[in-house]
C-alpha cells in the first residue's frame, strides 16, 4: 500500500506538471496580479503552459522510452537523464519567451524561469550525482510562493503549510520507491527552494 501511494505522489507531483500546478494555484490566488488578467487570458496561459512543459514533453520522452533511449518516464537511471533534462529545458527556455513577449508583468513568468534556471543546475550536477528532480520541483514551488507571501504579495498561509507538508510527502515518495538516497532527496529541496526563491526575491 505504501509503494503504491509512493507511486501515485510520483507521478502527481513529476517535475513535468510543476509549472501546470503553479499557474493554476496562482490564477486561483486572491491577489491584485491575478485579478489584473482576465480568466480567458487565464486559461489561455495555463494551456500553453502546459502544451509546452507536459504534453510536447511527453510525446518526446515516450518516443525515447520506445526507441530504449530512457528505461521509463521516471527515468531512474542517472546516465539516461540528461538528454530528457534538456529537452526540458529547450521546452522551458522557448516558454519563458514566448510568455514574455506577450507582455505580461515579470511576476507570472518567474516559475518558468525558475524551472529553467533548476533544470540547467540539475542537468550539470547530474554528470556527477544524482539528484532527485521531484523534490527541486516541490522545492521550487515551495520557495516561490514563500517568496511571494514574504514580500506580502499574497496573503495564504495555508497554501504555505499545504506545501511543506507535500513537499514531506513527495520526499517520502521518492525515498520509498528506493529511486533516491536521503542526501539527493535533501539536496533537490534544498536547490529548488533556494534558487527559485532567490529569483522570486529579486525580480
Amino acid at each position: 500500500m505504501e509503494r503504491k501511494f509512493a507511486l501515485f505522489i510520483s507521478v502527481l507531483m513529476h517535475p513535468m506538471f510543476t509549472i501546470t500546478w503553479a499557474m493554476l494555484v496562482m490564477f486561483n490566488l486572491n491577489a491584485y496580479f491575478v485579478l489584473l488578467l482576465p480568466e480567458r487570458l487565464r486559461w489561455t496561459l495555463i494551456l500553453l503552459v502546459f502544451g509546452n512543459t507536459v504534453l510536447l514533453p511527453s510525446v518526446l520522452l515516450w518516443i525515447m522510452a520506445k526507441r530504449n533511449i530512457i528505461s521509463s518516464f521516471q527515468i531512474p537511471v542517472r546516465e539516461e537523464r540528461t538528454w530528457p533534462y534538456l529537452i526540458f529545458a529547450i521546452f522551458y527556455g522557448s516558454t519563458y519567451f514566448l510568455m514574455r513577449n506577450i507582455g505580461l508583468p515579470e511576476l507570472y513568468y518567474l516559475f518558468i524561469a525558475g524551472g529553467l534556471a533548476t533544470i540547467i543546475l540539475a542537468t550539470i550536477i547530474n554528470l556527477f550525482w544524482k539528484i532527485s528532480i521531484h523534490m527541486i520541483g516541490i522545492g521550487g514551488l515551495t520557495g516561490g510562493f514563500l517568496i511571494l507571501s514574504y514580500r506580502s504579495l499574497i496573503n495564504e498561509p495555508l497554501l504555505i503549510i499545504v506545501l511543506f507538508l507535500l513537499s514531506g510527502l513527495v520526499g517520502f515518495a521518492r525515498l520509498q520507491s528506493n529511486t533516491h538516497s536521503p542526501a539527493q532527496v535533501y539536496v533537490g529541496y534544498l536547490t529548488g527552494l533556494v534558487v527559485v526563491g532567490g529569483i522570486f526575491l529579486y525580480f
